[in-house]
């Protein structure tokens, strides 16, 4: 499960991909200047399919949803972009939250920023970093962070991208696949995994391309 993160006013850790409320939320203002009691009482079905009103429809806390889906095996935490003084806390965060290889086995952080990147490989080197690329050469970025997962704008791989991360120990994972045409040449690309909007749709489709290659 992918999941965007941003800091709150109370710095905790809130799942939102957004810095402000307005498009997904019937609110208005940034993440940072709202609380986690406050950002757990807004109505977070704005920009959403018609789905009936639920006390769930909200933004969460990453404590609070980890708790919530123990069936979830590994967890994609998507760091966005913000404010220096944001990334260095939330690397604080991640490495109090995370504190033993045991505990950070389930989860990757991924994030473009390099702030964070820094202040991770210092605070807590043994939680599994990727680097989100949207250049068609992630490599020098990869290198210099010494990240283990490249996530990249899915139009941006190609055999060779894949191939170069594979020898390096890189895993692949490509984002935002909503089409099946699109997971089909990634499957045949051997990317490691990809983000959709549409799981419903992706996994019967990468479920049917698994068992149409398993050996008879």
């Amino acid at each position: 499960m992918e999941l965007d993160l941003r800091l709150s006013r109370d710095e905790q850790l809130v799942v939102i991909h957004d810095d402000k409320v307005n498009r997904t939320t019937f609110n208005k203002g940034k993440v940072h200047q709202f609380s986690v009691e406050e950002l757990a009482n807004m109505d977070a079905r704005r920009s959403a399919p018609p789905w009936p009103p639920s006390s769930t429809a909200v933004i969460h806390s990453l404590d609070l949803l980890i708790e919530a889906t123990p069936e979830i095996m590994q967890y994609n935490l998507d760091v966005k972009s913000g404010q220096k003084q944001h990334m260095l806390r939330i690397a604080e965060l991640l490495a109090t939250r995370f504190p033993t290889a045991a505990l950070a086995e389930s989860i990757v952080v991924t994030s473009s920023s390099e702030v964070l990147h820094q202040a991770l490989r210092q605070q807590a080197p043994h939680i599994r970093r990727g680097y989100i690329s949207i250049r068609p050469n992630p490599f020098p970025m990869l290198l210099k962070h010494e990240c283990s997962v490249l996530s990249a704008t899915w139009r941006t791989l190609n055999i060779m991208t894949v191939r170069h991360a594979h020898a390096q120990g890189i895993e692949v994972v490509a984002w935002t696949v909503n089409d099946p045409l699109a997971i089909n040449t990634l499957y045949r690309l051997k990317v490691d995994g990809i983000i959709t909007d549409y799981p419903s749709m992706a996994l019967p489709l990468v479920g049917k391309l698994m068992g149409a290659n398993q050996p008879v």
